[in-house]
C-alpha cells in the first residue's frame, strides 16, 4: 500500500486542483442562471405595464439592468473573468467577416473626381467584389486601358503610374491596419473574453467573438462609425427645472407652478428668472437637513441620486458609480421622458470626475440634443 501511496497523493492533488480551477466556471454558469431569470422576469413585467413599448426599448432597459446587476455584485465579473474560455465550437458565438471600402477611400484621396472616375471605380468594385484582387490594381489597370493617367486625380504631374499605384497601396493596407487597431479597441471594451481579429486578403477582416449574447450590439460596435461632437449646456434655471419635474414625477407629486412657494414646508423650488443654486439646490440641502436620508429620498427619489452641489453655480449633478445604472433606466422611463424636453437629453461625462470612498463620481451634463458641430 505504501508504494501506491505517493500515487494516490498525485492523483488526489490533481483532482483537486482540477476541482479548483473549475469552480469559476460552476460559480459563472449559476450566476448567470440567476441572471437570465431576473431579466426574464422583468422582462414580462415590462411588457405588461408597459404593453406599447417597443423591442428595442426594452432591450435597452434590460441591458441596463443586466449592467446594474454586474455592479452592484463584483462576484459576477470576477468569476466571469477566471471561467473556463470557450471557443466559438464549443460555445457558440458570432463570426463577422469584415470589409474596408478601398473604394471610399480612393474617392476621398482623389483631387476633382470626375464622372469618368466614378465609372472606373464603381467597375473596380464590382469586379473585386467577385476576386481577392486588390481595389487599386483594377483602378490602375482600368485607367491604364482608357490611356488616362493616374496623375491626373493622384499625385502630382512628375509621378508615374507605378509610383502613384505603391502610394495608394501604401495608403490602403494602413486603412486596414488602422481599421484593425479600431476594432481591437473596441472589442476589448467590449469585455469579450479571448476574442480572434485576422486579417484576410487586402481588404478583409475575420473577427470571431465567442460567447456573445447581444448580437445586435456587438454589430454595431463593429460597424459603428467614430463621431466627435459638440453641444451646448443648457441654462443652469432650465436644466434645473427639467430636474424638479423629473423629481416630482418620481415621488408621485403634481406638477405644480415651478414659481410657487411651499413655507409650511419650509422649501422653496426655483422660479425661470432665479438662480437654481440661490433658491432650489439651497431648498433641497435644508430639506436633506431636515429629513433623515430614506425620508429625502423617498420625498426626492431624483436628487438622492443625482446631488447637486448647493454651492455650485452650475445645475451639473454628481452620481455615484453604482447609481448611474439606476439613474439611466429613470431618464428612460416613459413618464420621465414626458416632462424632458424633445430638444434636450442628459448625458454623463466620459470618464470619472473623482473618487469619494473610493467610489467614482461622474458628472451629469443636460445638453442640447441635436449637436451645434461634428466632425
Amino acid at each position: 500500500m505504501k508504494e501506491f501511496r505517493f500515487k494516490i497523493i498525485i492523483i488526489l492533488g490533481v483532482i483537486a486542483l482540477c476541482i479548483y480551477l473549475l469552480y469559476p466556471t460552476y460559480v459563472d454558469y449559476q450566476n448567470t442562471k440567476v441572471m437570465n431569470k431576473a431579466l426574464e422576469k422583468r422582462k414580462q413585467e415590462l411588457k405588461k405595464d408597459h404593453p406599447g413599448m417597443t423591442t428595442s426599448q426594452i432591450d435597452l432597459r434590460l441591458a441596463a439592468m443586466e449592467d446594474s446587476l454586474k455592479t452592484a455584485n463584483p462576484s459576477f465579473v470576477e468569476a466571469r473573468q477566471k471561467r473556463i474560455k470557450l471557443g466559438l465550437d464549443l460555445q457558440g458565438g458570432m463570426r463577422v467577416v469584415l470589409e474596408v471600402n478601398t473604394a471610399k477611400l480612393l474617392e476621398k484621396l482623389a483631387k476633382n473626381p470626375d464622372e469618368t472616375f466614378r465609372s472606373v471605380m464603381k467597375e473596380a468594385e464590382k469586379e473585386a467584389a467577385t476576386t481577392d484582387e486588390s481595389v487599386v490594381d483594377i483602378m490602375g489597370r482600368r485607367f491604364q486601358q482608357r490611356g488616362i493617367r493616374l496623375s491626373r486625380y493622384f499625385g502630382n504631374i512628375r509621378q508615374d503610374d507605378a509610383t502613384i499605384l505603391s502610394d495608394l497601396k501604401k495608403d490602403a493596407d494602413d486603412a486596414v491596419t488602422r481599421a484593425i487597431e479600431i476594432i481591437r479597441n473596441r472589442v476589448d471594451q467590449y469585455g469579450v473574453s479571448e476574442p480572434s481579429i485576422q486579417r484576410q486578403g487586402t481588404r478583409r477582416i475575420i473577427v470571431e467573438l465567442p460567447g456573445v449574447a447581444r448580437e445586435e450590439e456587438a454589430k454595431q460596435l463593429l460597424q459603428g462609425t467614430a463621431l466627435l461632437e459638440f453641444r451646448l449646456l443648457k441654462d443652469p434655471d432650465l436644466t434645473f427645472s427639467i430636474m424638479q419635474k423629473i423629481d416630482k414625477v418620481l415621488a408621485g407629486k403634481p406638477l405644480e407652478d415651478t414659481t410657487a412657494v411651499d413655507t409650511a414646508k419650509g422649501e422653496t423650488t426655483a422660479s425661470n428668472d432665479t438662480s437654481a443654486s440661490d433658491t432650489g439646490i439651497a431648498a433641497n440641502d435644508t430639506s436633506k437637513k431636515q429629513l433623515s436620508e430614506e425620508e429625502f429620498a423617498k420625498e426626492h427619489p431624483f436628487f438622492s441620486i443625482a446631488m447637486i452641489d448647493p454651492q455650485g453655480r452650475t445645475a451639473d449633478a454628481y452620481v455615484k458609480a453604482d447609481e448611474r445604472n439606476k439613474l439611466e433606466l429613470i431618464l428612460n422611463r416613459p413618464d420621465v421622458q414626458k416632462v424632458i424636453p424633445d430638444n434636450v437629453e442628459f448625458v454623463f461625462s466620459a470618464k470619472p470626475i473623482t473618487y469619494q470612498d473610493g467610489q467614482a463620481i461622474y458628472q451629469l451634463y443636460c445638453v442640447n440634443k441635436k449637436p451645434e458641430l461634428t466632425g
